[in-house]
């Protein structure tokens, strides 16, 4: 008599098919989420790019870097690094909302932290070793994020304007040389 058998997997077999399957979409998220931040960061970079560019012509428009803060101007209503505008009323960063300035694509915050250059432990510039970069001397420690938690940094006195990302948090990026 033959013998009879059912058609089917065993459990092992099952078992194992459910582990490659997890394995698979494990190591898709995990590719997933490491391009994400990698396209996070370079939003971060290029709009900081963009908005040091604009700084730069309302610098040279009025001579000095325009304010942090919201100030009148006789071309535009107000003016200034926190409301996105400059001093002939365009944005800064043309794609935010109007009156703000865009949060950072890595954090998601908007804050504008006003910084001093000058009195820094060492003079912060472009390009600076990460020593400088983290250790910025702000004007006004009040109710902020603090720094390395998100938003820009914005120095009046020279113009210079980052994102408000650690260079030790992101050491493969260097937010300090952007």
């Amino acid at each position: 008599m033959p013998t009879l058998t059912r058609p089917g997997f065993s459990l092992v077999e099952v078992a194992l098919a459910i582990s490659a399957g997890l394995a698979v979409v494990g190591a898709s998220v995990f590719a997933y989420t490491q391009i994400a931040a990698s396209a996070r960061l370079d939003n971060a970079q290029m709009m900081v790019g963009t908005i040091k560019t604009n700084i730069q012509m309302d610098k040279f428009r009025l001579g000095t870097p325009p304010p942090a803060a919201a100030t009148p101007s006789p071309y535009a209503s107000s003016f200034g690094i926190e409301l996105n505008t400059d001093s002939v009323g365009r944005p800064y960063f043309p794609n935010a909302s109007p009156g703000a300035m865009p949060a950072d694509p890595v954090t998601l915050n908007n804050a504008v932290l006003p910084y001093d250059a000058t009195a820094s432990p060492v003079p912060l510039t472009a390009g600076a070793p990460t020593p400088q970069w983290d250790n910025p001397v702000f004007l006004s420690p009040g109710p902020s994020p603090g720094y390395g938690n998100g938003g820009w940094l914005y120095d009046e006195g020279t113009g210079s304007f980052r994102a408000n990302l650690s260079n030790q948090a992101y050491p493969a990026e260097r937010p300090g040389q952007w």
